[in-house]
């Protein structure tokens, strides 16, 4: 900086000075709905029913994927076609981000913002400004939304609402018949490794909520607390202040990966 050479902010000339905002891309938000198919009638009609009006407040940019589970686990297409896809999964084995990756061949690709100021360059600017730098009218950068990578797992409303609909619709309970003195079989923390290694696999690093509809314990698999026999009580307060439940701390190790894994590299709230 010279006599000769000052910036525009110390030039007399300059009366004002305007600045552009840096350009801010929205990540649209990402919801994944993981239902329990193992609530008996009607409540599980009432959910349907209650699923499908928060759906229709969702804004159409808005990302959804469905997963359902009962012995098994669901995870189902949102892609248009002749008949509806869903792709089945062993209720009682743990998946990894990785694994998932894989076998749903879904490829790992960050959302990513700008966040560089703009320079705008107007014809009318004073004698002298720097060019590219400085502007006599106000130029202002509406929000845009961030181009989420294409998954056939996960689709924004506008295009999938009406499957996503009928879907919810024809969902029926799980067709696993349940014995006398036994309790379905829930195989909830499967479910929830799916849903965070998809959501780990497909769009790390951007926020997302799984919303879990859950309508008893897990009796099998990753994260179960007691087993489908109703002679065993569920273990209570008191159990767990004694050190007398044999599948919590199975459970909790389940439970406190998912939870390393959401938010280390997901930003998920469940």
């Amino acid at each position: 900086m010279t006599e000769q050479k000052l910036p525009a902010e110390l030039m007399a000339q300059f009366t004002t000075l305007e600045y552009t905002i840096p350009k801010v891309q929205l990540v649209p938000p990402i919801f994944m709905f993981v239902i329990d198919t193992c609530i008996e009638e009607p409540e599980f009609t009432h959910l349907k029913e209650s699923i499908q009006l928060s759906l229709s407040f969702l804004p159409p940019h808005a990302f959804v994927g469905l997963i359902t589970f009962g012995k098994m686990v669901h995870v189902h297409e949102l892609e248009a076609g002749p008949i509806s896809k869903s792709w089945v999964f062993k209720g009682t084995k743990d998946y990894t981000g990785n694994q998932i990756q894989v076998m749903l061949s879904v490829g790992r690709s960050s959302v990513t913002t700008s966040n560089q100021p703009a320079s705008v360059f107007n014809a009318n600017s004073p004698p002298g400004a720097p060019k590219g730098v400085y502007s006599s009218e106000k130029q202002f950068q509406q929000p845009q939304m961030a181009q989420l990578p294409y998954n056939r797992f996960i689709q924004p409303m506008e295009r999938c609402d009406g499957l996503i609909t009928d879907l919810l619709t024809e969902l029926q309970p799980d067709p696993w018949p349940v014995p006398q003195g036994k309790r379905p079989l829930r195989s909830v923390g499967t479910a929830l490794s799916i849903a965070v290694g998809l959501l780990e696999a497909a769009y790390p690093n951007t926020g997302a909520r799984v919303m879990l509809f859950l309508g008893g314990p897990c009796t099998q698999g990753p994260g179960m607390v007691v087993d489908d026999d109703l002679k065993n009580v569920i273990r209570s307060h008191h159990d767990m202040e004694k050190d007398n439940c044999k599948y919590m701390r199975r459970a909790m190790k389940v439970c406190s990966f998912l939870y390393f894994i959401s938010v280390h590299y997901l930003f998920l709230p469940i």
